[in-house]
């Protein structure tokens, strides 16, 4: 093989290299749409459950978060979206104890208004009311994604009893 040939092969190979890479990123770069939220997130809640005993007082308890929760959006044909609230956990009411967590799935929440501007999905829903298995909750909701990266927070009134104040920040699965 002589010289000329060997170096038009390396020049063939480098052009087919760059080609290959710049196909590659392309196909990787999708649009970023109203569309681009949908999926599920896992990360983390935090804040606070309150408790409203018999005689109105009110005894909160901190969320305790465990770093594997879970929320799903999904994107519905008019260009809401519809958000399954990740299941949060806080110390016991009874014992005080965090070692003893109380469970609260997270409720259902359908048709928020999203906007899109800036590669940021922004959306806020107040005054919904859904439900979460077997009792009524209801709050307000709003949050962003953008990067991947979904930050949420709402209200969590829970059998007209408790009310929690949420921040999940989660990162697309």
């Amino acid at each position: 093989m002589g010289r000329f040939t060997r170096i038009y092969l390396l020049v063939i190979f480098a052009l087919a290299g760059i080609a290959a890479f710049t196909a590659c990123s392309e196909d990787d770069d999708e649009p970023f749409t109203i569309k681009s939220i949908e999926g599920e997130f896992v990360g983390s809640a935090t804040g606070t459950m309150v408790l409203i005993n018999s005689s109105g007082e009110e005894l909160p308890f901190d969320i305790v978060p465990n770093g594997d929760e879970t929320t799903k959006v999904t994107v519905n044909s008019d260009g809401s979206i519809s958000i399954v609230e990740p299941t949060f956990y806080s110390a016991s009411p009874v014992t005080f104890s965090a070692d003893e967590k109380y469970a609260y799935p997270g409720a259902i929440v359908r048709d928020i208004p999203a906007v899109l501007a800036n590669n940021v999905i922004t959306f806020s829903l107040k005054d919904y009311s859904s439900m979460n298995g077997f009792y009524t909750v209801a709050g307000d909701i709003s949050g962003e994604y953008k990067n991947n990266q979904l930050v949420l927070d709402y209200t969590f009134l829970h059998a007209g009893g408790m009310i929690g104040t949420i921040h999940f920040e989660g990162t697309k699965k």
